[in-house]
């Protein structure tokens, strides 16, 4: 979601069509007379200091300077979807597109899902005893770049022992959509989220918005303050930038962007992304991301572990395969179909 804050002037005796709103709305009137009436509910008068609502597409029938004489300026604040293309949509627009039969839909009464902190199996779990890895959640995070940390760092020990406590985190406890388009429902919230041993900061291709959230930047400043590792990946790199929590410290991010993230945030020490996957300046962690955030994670890993936990770690993950691989494809007739990708 997305917020606007817009100033609407109506001159003397000025009115606006009746309309809709894609998101809700909350309007303070600063000057002048406004008479307002939603689908539903009585007209009002409105002066100086007084404020009205709308909820989410309901019908503004009037929005009306009724003085003749003075202008009226109204002051509104619109919540709604980040992608909407237009905050006003007349209403004749609705009344047709509900009438034709092909976009028509059922109308799905309002349905509430109720969340538990307590279903998190993670929360249920907790070891205080053990290490606390928290990957931070947000709207559109890369995929890879959450599961490659949490699937490294929650496979056991050879004998089976947990070695970490592996949990996410977000603002709110409400699930987070991935750019994949897969929805995580979060462990812990910024207000209840444990103390980390390791911080892991992943990207988004809208960083802009991210790093434009002052919630988002306070988290990582204050969590990566008093972890012991911060893991970066890809993009992640500007909020560490912003957190400022790594100024005169080596790091690197997706390839081709670190002309930016140097010309950005001039306090860090950004390496040659073109060259180099993988830095560790002290306690901070960085990788290009993608699938080099198992990089990260494995060197992390390794670190925290042994080097032999990290080789029996790579021994489930099968990482080798990715580009040595043998593959099968039986098309032809007496084809073998045996073919090694070292061949291709």
């Amino acid at each position: 979601m997305s917020t606007s804050l817009i100033e609407i002037s109506f001159a003397p005796g000025a009115s606006s069509p009746p309309h809709h709103h894609p998101g809700e709305v909350v309007g303070h009137v600063l000057e002048g007379t406004l008479e307002f009436k939603i689908k539903g509910q009585p007209l009002q008068t409105l002066h100086p200091g007084d404020t009205f609502f709308e909820p989410t597409m309901v019908l503004h029938e009037v929005a009306r300077n009724p003085d003749n004489k003075a202008p009226t300026r109204v002051l509104v604040t619109m919540v709604h979807p980040r992608n909407a293309k237009r905050l006003t949509i007349p209403a004749g627009e609705v009344k047709i597109a509900e009438n034709m039969p092909e976009t028509k839909t059922n109308v799905i009464a309002d349905q509430t899902c109720t969340i538990r902190v307590t279903d998190s199996v993670n929360r249920a779990s907790f070891d205080e005893s053990l290490p606390t890895i928290g990957v931070l959640l947000f709207d559109n995070v890369l995929m890879t770049e959450v599961t490659a940390p949490i699937d490294v760092f929650s496979k056991p020990s050879q004998d089976g022992k947990r070695l970490f406590n592996v949990v996410t985190v977000a603002s709110e406890h409400q699930p987070v959509p991935m750019e994949s388009g897969l929805r995580v429902l979060p462990d812990y919230s910024f207000d209840d989220c444990p103390d980390l041993n390791v911080l892991v900061v992943s990207s988004s291709y809208e960083m802009e918005t991210i790093v434009a959230s002052p919630d988002i930047v306070n988290f990582v400043r204050s969590q990566g303050a008093a972890t012991d590792f911060t893991m970066s990946n890809c993009a992640g790199a500007h909020l560490i930038g912003a957190s400022g929590i790594a100024e005169g410290k080596k790091i690197v991010t997706y390839i081709g962007g670190g002309e930016l993230l140097q010309k950005t945030y001039p306090g860090l020490s950004v390496q040659d992304d073109r060259h180099v996957s993988f830095v560790k300046d002290g306690k901070m962690i960085s990788s290009n991301g993608n699938l080099a955030s198992y990089i990260s994670a494995l060197e992390l890993l390794e670190v925290m572990t042994s080097k032999e936990h990290r080789t029996y770690v790579e021994s489930h993950l099968y990482l080798e395969r990715l580009q040595r691989y043998e593959r099968f494809d039986r098309h032809l007739p007496g084809d073998t179909g045996a073919e090694s990708n070292q061949d291709r």
